[in-house]
């Protein structure tokens, strides 16, 4: 069984269009959706379209909260206060810039996406098991990854919310980050998502960069109101 994950599209259409359509490519049998649909991004009501249309099973991103509830802040960690402005707005265009429609899709959408695979327990989350806006880097302590294992029973816990992808292997139980498919932080523009092909012999996880045109999606972004800078972090595949 293969299973393909996406996170963390915000906004960002061409990065979607282009991870569906690789998924697809490999032949994906299921494919899941780990949240933050909206924010910093030029099209985030046809990003929530598409993955309605599509009928994707998709749970809910710390992003996706705070535009479905209307919130203040979204919880996002910022490094310094130009990032908190910039977010600030993003937070305040992403408003203004999705219907009510797509804001009771987003404050609808589940926590956690359970199910058993060939024998293995499989779990998604957007940042952790906890909460909505945890870190889990690949350089977190093995204690924090093993708690969050054992408090979901699972063999394979994926996220993301980071935007940098990693794949470990603990105690024969794995720990996926799929990275982000619109707002990547890995070092280069590509799109990423991952790919398990689940069998009851094993779990084998692939990290796959997908190229697309991010310049068109820079450029959707500096002809909005949203901070341009979003758009050159695009090209960049940073910050």
């Amino acid at each position: 069984m293969k299973l393909a994950v996406f996170s963390d599209i915000h906004g960002n259409i061409q990065g979607l269009h282009a991870v569906l359509k690789d998924s697809e490519t490999r032949g994906a049998d299921i494919v899941w959706c780990g949240g933050d649909l909206v924010g910093y991004g030029a099209n985030p009501g046809e990003v929530v379209e598409e993955i309605q249309r599509r009928g994707i099973p998709t749970i809910m991103g710390n992003y996706d909260d705070g535009i479905g509830y209307f919130r203040i802040a979204c919880g996002c960690d910022y490094p310094d206060d130009a990032a908190m402005e910039r977010g600030q707005r993003s937070i305040a265009w992403t408003k203004a810039n999705t219907s009510e429609e797509h804001k009771r899709y987003l404050r609808n959408l589940p926590y956690k996406l359970q199910r058993e695979i060939e024998g293995h327990q499989v779990v998604l989350v957007h940042a952790s098991p906890d909460v909505l806006n945890e870190y889990l880097f690949a350089d977190v302590d093995d204690a924090v990854f093993a708690k969050h294992l054992a408090s979901t029973r699972a063999d394979v816990l994926i996220f993301g919310h980071t935007h940098k992808p990693f794949h470990k292997v603990l105690g024969g139980k794995h720990l996926v980050n799929s990275g982000s498919t619109g707002k990547p932080k890995h070092g280069n523009p590509n799109a990423t998502y991952v790919m398990l092909d689940i069998t009851s012999a094993g779990v084998k996880v692939e990290i796959i960069e997908v190229p697309y045109d991010f310049e068109a999606a820079a450029r959707a972004v500096e002809a909005t109101d949203l901070p341009h800078e979003f758009g050159q972090m695009l090209r960049v595949g940073r910050g």
